[in-house]
């Protein structure tokens, strides 16, 4: 190979997904470059299963390395994961069109083949599971040569139609995430084995003893929710009162429904509750985390940042962001002998971001002087005095209920389901008055963003992503109305995902030659460990980047209120 190699495409194809117990079967190399002065483009397809193809992929990636080449994917931390589990070899992401779709549209789908098919024009080419995770040369090689193909026209697609702003948002933040989230994921975040399987015992002995209880009253299956109504709303069962119907028009027997009717005094839907709380447990994650953490001690989740439309990262296998707070759990999630976790988390981070965008004075006031708006809500709910530490947490579903517009009606709901807290339909209306009368300037920016979303088709963060919301043209109210919302909350939390990104970037990037490994994110927080003996300088450290993130300053982004974080050490959930 005499030509220089100026882009590469790679793609691959496994048996699986899980590159620990999975297999290659071929990879893929669109090489793109110059030959005597001529444009030049060859495909390698190397077969996984003849050993002298390794060796041939070895020297290929040589000469990549050599040609400081520009290696491009769609979704390339799952092909570059995979590869440097099986071959040791570590290739660089420089580009990845899946990436390059979220900066051009992030309402829309972001998988090679509906991008192909929306942006290039083709024709669907795929072929059946089978078949793609089979060694069949003579099936897989054509369909990975396309792959290979409409890779590299979507990469000339956005790279000639990024306007600026995108363009910025992918190569600043996205790209630069993305590799971030690359590390986090082959690092994984270290799981304690034997404590695991003391807490997984407790949890199946509640779980059957859970069961017990509810079947001493009725034998039917727990799990089925209309043997459960059945049971529960019924002559021939508990015949309780209706709360709630479903869509179809049965009664619901949901989580929010159960809490109400355990508060009544009911005993079946308490026993229930504390079933499905201990069954959830179990199904989504003690049942599932001994696997997971097999291959090292640690389990190693996937993040991504490109299929959710408000702009956050989401997680999955297992996913972080659903583990619920409970102590036993997450403690689970630690750091090795002689290493400390640390979670650093930002304080009212949605808060501060609305205060900043609807320049509410009273908001601005509180946080530039080092206040707290849960406390200064507390205070209207008590005529004055001093709330106590009940009131404020009651504050806090008063100001993250109402802080998007939320109705009167809607807040009981919430305000129970989410905290726990019992309000009435005055009371409600009574403290969303008083909120929007201390903090004035929210309803008429929710009214603003409402106006703007109508001349744009769509609403923007502060680092430039735009949301397209075509519902705000639409004739039918509740339609216009989700959206109006949904150009409320989308530049709220999509900043704040990008705040969050943009601080972890740094983290990572300043503090790893000291040793300090970032290890997951879950909504406002960073996850990490570090050497323990640095714990008394690192953890200003990360509160100073937190506080400040360099990538703010590049998107020419001025916060008027100042961002804070807490910093937990010790097991996950702990602080």
């Amino acid at each position: 190979m005499t030509m220089k190699i100026k882009y590469a495409v790679i793609d691959i194809e496994t048996t699986g997904l899980n590159r620990f117990t999975d297999d290659i079967t071929f990879i893929g190399v669109k090489c793109l470059g110059t030959k005597e002065g001529e444009k030049f483009s060859k495909d390698y397809i190397f077969e996984w299963e003849n050993e002298e193809h390794h060796e041939m992929f070895k020297k290929l990636c040589s000469k990549l390395r050599k040609d400081k080449t520009q290696l491009i994917y769609q979704n390339g931390k799952f092909d570059t994961l995979f590869i440097e589990i099986k071959t040791g070899i570590k290739l660089p992401i420089h580009h990845d069109t899946m990436l390059m779709g979220t900066a051009y549209d992030l309402a829309a789908l972001h998988g090679l083949k509906p991008m192909a098919k929306t942006y290039l024009g083709v024709d669907d080419w795929d072929i059946a599971k089978k078949d793609k995770t089979s060694t069949d040369a003579k099936k897989v090689i054509p369909y990975l040569k396309l792959d290979l193909r409409y890779t590299w026209g979507l990469f000339k697609f956005f790279k000639k139609r990024l306007d600026e702003t995108q363009y910025r948002l992918y190569s600043k933040l996205l790209i630069k995430a993305y590799n971030m989230y690359r590390v986090v994921e082959r690092t994984g975040i270290y799981f304690d084995q034997e404590a695991y399987w003391d807490v997984k015992v407790e949890l199946t002995n509640r779980e059957a003893e859970a069961l017990r209880n509810l079947n001493s009253k009725y034998k039917i299956n727990w799990n089925s929710p209309q043997q459960k109504q059945k049971i529960l709303f019924t002559e021939e069962g508990e015949n309780l009162p209706v709360l709630k119907t479903t869509a179809k028009g049965a009664p619901s027997a949901d989580a929010s429904v159960m809490k109400k009717l355990a508060n009544k005094g009911y005993e079946l839907p308490r026993l229930i509750l504390a079933y499905n709380e201990v069954n959830t447990l179990n199904k989504m994650f003690m049942n599932r985390w001994d696997d997971d953490s097999s291959y090292d001690g640690r389990i190693h989740p996937n993040f991504k940042l490109t299929n959710v439309v408000s702009g956050r990262t989401s997680c999955s296998d297992p996913n972080l962001q659903q583990v619920p707070r409970n102590k036993q759990v997450r403690s689970l999630f630690t750091a090795p002998k002689g290493r400390l976790f640390f979670e650093a988390d930002y304080s009212q981070l949605e808060l501060r971001i609305a205060a900043h965008y609807a320049n509410d004075q009273t908001m601005l006031k509180i946080y530039n002087e080092g206040g707290d708006i849960h406390t200064m809500t507390a205070s209207l709910m008590t005529g004055g005095r001093t709330p106590t530490k009940d009131e404020r947490n009651k504050a806090k579903a008063v100001n993250f209920g109402f802080l998007y517009g939320m109705s009167a009606n809607k807040f009981v709901e919430y305000a129970y389901d989410s905290y726990g807290q019992t309000f009435s339909k005055a009371e409600a209306e009574h403290y969303r008055d008083a909120f929007f009368l201390k903090y004035s300037r929210l309803l008429p920016w929710h009214e603003e963003q409402e106006r703007l979303c109508e001349t744009l088709g769509g609403v923007s963060t502060l680092f430039g992503r735009f949301r397209k919301l075509p519902k705000i043209y639409s004739d039918k109210r509740w339609e216009h109305l989700e959206a109006a919302r949904r150009a409320v909350n989308t530049p709220v939390q999509g900043t704040g995902s990008d705040i969050l990104l943009s601080a972890a970037i740094e983290v990572s990037e300043t503090l790893k030659p000291y040793g300090l490994k970032v290890v997951g994110t879950v909504h406002d927080s960073i996850l990490g460990e570090f050497n323990a003996e640095d714990e008394d300088w690192i953890v200003p450290e990360i509160k100073r980047i937190m506080a400040n993130p360099k990538l703010l300053d590049e998107f020419n982004i001025h916060l008027n209120v100042p961002l804070e974080a807490d910093v937990g050490i010790g097991a996950w959930g702990s602080k």
